[in-house]
């Protein structure tokens, strides 16, 4: 013998296949009307005409684009806000990596003025100061939506102040150098 198919009973097995129902294993289940029919014991005819009759399945297509459509914009905010953060995180440890940059060859520059050759960076060590202020240039640019790949440094404001230091630096040390290597050819 079915079940009587009353208004209530009717409300609730409209609810579960127009926006599903969660079984015994926490998975959302989106039933057939035939299946509905055997959870809840109620005539196919008769559920079949109460769905027909009120247009379930439309209402099932609307929430599933609804759904999809909500889930998508979430998705996308998340995506925007960890976009963000990786490129904060990215564009501060670009900085850090120019600051340190700049505090070597401030230590250097300061050592060869008072005259210590052993704090004296080689041509190897410059080398390798470069490549690090270069990369740290390419990851903030990445970071802030530049192009990736860098051909010539321009002069605009768009830099970040501590690579102009860096860069300040770097030229003040050639001159030193060219300076001093002059000096001791006499």
């Amino acid at each position: 013998m079915s079940e009587k198919l009353t208004d209530e009973l009717k409300q609730v097995i409209r609810d579960e296949f127009v926006h599903g129902y969660t079984d015994a294993q926490g998975i959302r289940r989106y039933p057939t009307i035939d299946a509905l029919v055997v959870r809840h014991g109620v005539a196919r005819a008769t559920l079949y005409k109460a769905s027909n009759d009120n247009d379930w399945q439309g209402e099932k297509n609307r929430y599933q684009t609804e759904l999809t459509v909500k889930l998508d914009e979430e998705r996308m905010q998340r995506m925007v806000s960890d976009a963000k953060r990786l490129d904060d995180t990215s564009i501060q440890i670009a900085q850090a990596m120019l600051g340190k940059v700049g505090r070597r060859l401030q230590k250097s520059m300061e050592a060869e003025q008072r005259g210590e050759d052993m704090m004296a960076l080689t041509s190897s060590d410059l080398h390798q100061l470069s490549s690090v202020a270069s990369n740290a240039q390419k990851i903030g640019k990445l970071a802030l939506g530049q192009a990736q790949e860098i051909s010539k440094v321009s002069a605009d404001v768009s830099n970040p102040e501590a690579f102009k230091s860096v860069m300040e630096q770097l030229d003040e040390l050639a001159a030193a150098r060219s300076q001093a290597d002059s000096g001791s050819v006499h």
